[in-house]
């Protein structure tokens, strides 16, 4: 066959190449979708560049419904290596521009947020978009940018590349909705809990149903994110509450990808909260929807999440792993919390030089990548290490920055464990 279609010249193949793709079309008229990839395939063989490309993409749409993240970007980078063939100009850089869009949502269920690829996607889209004059793609991708690097622990990057994002657009409108949550995550971990409240309330109200360029909606995202900081700022109840709206609007996207990031932030808020059957319920259904979709990064949240759940050998070897995997990964985000679960799996199974090894390695990660929010936590922790003038010493210190944050809980964790020393807090 191989030998055969060699013997055939290049304009004959193309001929034949657009025979077959009209002959797909015709046969298939009522349901072109289900030969999408193989009508992308024909039409590039027959030299249709702008037919393959448009079928391509359509084909990765499918895939990507589908949860087939692997073969989704496989489809989207065959799409955008025909772009390549185009020529030079303001038209081919408007097709790459929307394939490297549509790429960044699949290319995060599959690999992560912190994904150097993903990265180097939304790096390209904002350089595009800039060229072509798009506004709204330069949101876009400034908002997929702060994502990869939020997560990769640069937090005050992802704080400017937040702010440059909300100067683009009026603050009040919808488009101003991912701006305000990307704001509103970086504040949480820099520790500015009321603006970071702020920032999140708007990009829920103002963004709907509207989808973030990673895949997931500021109205499930913005309230699974701000339960964390009310739960900071002493509002427990509060912080319940919008958890389990978050996970409530989740179910009605039928988007399974959504849903899990609803359930993510609700495992971290039943663990702050101390519920533990929250906690085994939300992790349970997070594990299911990770496992059956291939979801990326939060497959790691719930390792650590249950392990610390289940306590015990088994306990600490899961959520080793799930620590192990996010650093691995270049996950960083939040690296301060997973440790400080990681040392008490440790405490408990009577590893206490390792507990106080991993704090260490908390307070020293939280101080480089400045995510401040659980600091004051991870101090009062190792201060139980401590002899008692630097267990005050340090103590002490963790109650007045959980007070420069805001954080009434974790500032009055500060003051019941000054107490139990018998020395008045600030």
């Amino acid at each position: 066959r191989a030998a055969a279609y060699a013997q055939v010249s290049p304009a004959r193949r193309w001929l034949l190449h657009r025979r077959v793709a009209q002959g797909l079309e015709l046969l298939h008229a009522d349901d072109p979708d289900a030969v999408s990839a193989q009508l992308a395939e024909q039409y590039a063989r027959g030299g249709r560049v702008e037919r393959a490309v448009g079928y391509y993409r359509r084909a990765a749409e499918l895939a990507a419904g589908m949860f087939a993240h692997a073969e989704s970007i496989r489809l989207h980078k065959e799409a955008l290596a025909l772009i390549q063939t185009m020529p030079e100009g303001r038209d081919r850089q408007r097709q790459e521009l929307a394939g490297l869009e549509a790429m960044a949502a699949p290319l995060n269920a599959s690999y992560g947020y912190s994904s150097p690829e993903l990265q180097r996607t939304v790096q390209r889209s904002i350089a595009l978009a800039e060229e072509v004059g798009s506004r709204d793609s330069v949101l876009t991708g400034l908002v997929g940018l702060w994502t990869t690097q939020f997560v990769q622990g640069d937090n005050l990057a992802a704080y400017e590349t937040a702010t440059r994002a909300l100067s683009l657009v009026e603050p009040d409108s919808a488009a101003s909705a991912p701006a305000h949550f990307a704001i509103g995550g970086s504040a949480v971990s820099l520790g500015r809990l009321a603006e970071a409240v702020r920032h999140l309330e708007l990009a829920v109200t103002l963004g709907g149903s509207d989808l973030l360029s990673v895949g997931t909606r500021p109205d499930v995202h913005g309230r699974a994110f701000a339960a964390h900081a009310y739960w900071l700022l002493g509002a427990a109840d509060k912080a319940a509450q919008t958890a389990a709206e978050a996970v409530a609007v989740a179910r009605t996207t039928d988007s399974p990808y959504n849903v899990a990031v609803a359930l993510a932030y609700a495992g971290v808020t039943a663990q702050l909260g101390a519920d533990a059957s929250a906690l085994e319920q939300r992790v349970g259904e997070l594990r299911e929807l990770c496992d059956r979709y291939d979801f990326a990064y939060y497959r790691e949240w719930a390792k650590v999440l249950l392990g610390w759940s289940l306590g015990g050998p088994a306990g600490l070897e899961l959520a080793r792993r799930g620590v192990d995997n996010l650093r691995s990964e270049g996950s960083i985000a939040r690296m301060p919390y997973w440790l400080t679960l990681l040392a008490d799996l440790y405490a408990g199974n009577g590893l206490e030089q390792d507990a106080r090894g991993t704090l260490d390695g908390a307070l020293v990660v939280g101080s480089t990548s400045v995510d401040l929010w659980w600091l004051p936590e991870v101090m009062r922790m190792r201060a139980a290490y401590d002899d008692r003038p630097a267990a005050i010493e340090r103590l002490r210190a963790a109650e007045q920055q959980a007070a420069e944050q805001g954080s009434r809980t974790l500032r009055r964790r500060c003051q019941a464990d000054l107490a139990a020393l018998g020395v008045r807090s600030a």
